[in-house]
């Protein structure tokens, strides 16, 4: 069995920068094993393929190289860029989709320029969620290998989801977050014990004066120790912020991936407690796996 695979790099439009993910737009009949394998094969995080759906305009499902996720935000993107670029909405204007996803069925908009070509592909989430998390703080700065006089503990210590659970870690300066050399082994029990996918850190020191923070996100629980764009983490922990009155602003850039020589930025709007991502997206090269 040939399956033709696309991957594109999310939340940029250069060549090497943002989040490369995976996209297989005509999924035959996959099994899970080969999905998951396929990802792997592709070296990305996670790969979007995508169905047809009886409940909304597409059915996608999303598989990092170990296990399959509910909702993954850069691949989301990297999908529906990718079938506005293959032309599959012939009609060049601002567009509103639907996914089926396993994190319910959520709105995609499609946002055209005058001349006819992409500006960004925005996803909706679900409203976020938190929970309070009882974690003894030196225990996190341990699995980061800094010191807790880098975190700040100020802010309410509480994971978030708008899908999936994330951590939000504040760290006080750029320069420590650009130096941190984590234990991913000690990361992937916390997120273990507490149900999180991921750690999210940022600073609210940026490299643009535009952005809210830049970030890093670190997912060892699913194959990823660090990932270079996070759309679904970005989307989550700035609804965090915003609930508990860290921020006013509804209308966000988030900057991550620079300090990993990947850099990306991911809009985000939030609206009643309804939060969209999104970003630009490039197609890198085209793939063909052999199963």
């Amino acid at each position: 069995m040939k399956v033709i695979a696309k991957i594109v790099n999310a939340f940029t439009d250069s060549l090497d920068g943002g989040n490369p993910a995976g996209v297989v737009l005509n999924s035959p009949d996959l099994t899970d094993k080969q999905m998951a394998n396929i990802t792997k094969q592709l070296n990305v995080s996670e790969t979007a393929f995508v169905f047809p759906s009886n409940r909304a305009d597409f059915k996608i499902r999303f598989f990092s190289p170990k296990i399959e996720v509910n909702l993954c935000g850069h691949a989301t993107i990297a999908a529906f860029f990718t079938m506005a670029l293959e032309g599959l909405f012939p009609n060049k204007h601002n567009l509103v989709l639907s996914q089926e996803t396993k994190a319910g069925i959520l709105p995609v908009s499609i946002e055209f320029l005058d001349d006819g070509n992409i500006n960004r592909v925005m996803m909706s989430q679900e409203k976020p969620i938190l929970k309070d998390i009882y974690l003894d703080i030196s225990k996190i700065a341990d699995s980061l290998n800094i010191s807790a006089d880098e975190l700040d503990e100020s802010l309410p210590k509480q994971a978030v989801s708008t899908g999936l659970f994330t951590l939000p870690i504040c760290i006080k300066s750029f320069k420590a977050l650009k130096s941190i050399k984590p234990d991913f082994d000690k990361i992937k029990k916390i997120c273990e014990k507490f149900d999180l996918g991921s750690f999210h850190l940022f600073t609210f020191h940026t490299l643009e004066s535009r952005s809210v923070y830049h970030a890093r996100n670190f997912a060892p629980l699913y194959g990823v120790n660090e990932d270079p764009v996070t759309g679904t983490a970005n989307g989550a922990v700035c609804g965090y912020l915003l609930l508990n009155k860290i921020i006013l602003e509804n209308n966000l850039i988030c900057e991550q991936g620079d300090i990993i020589d990947r850099p990306g930025r991911v809009f985000v709007e939030i609206n009643k407690n309804s939060i969209k991502v999104g970003g630009k997206a490039r197609i890198v090269e085209e793939k063909e796996i052999i199963l």
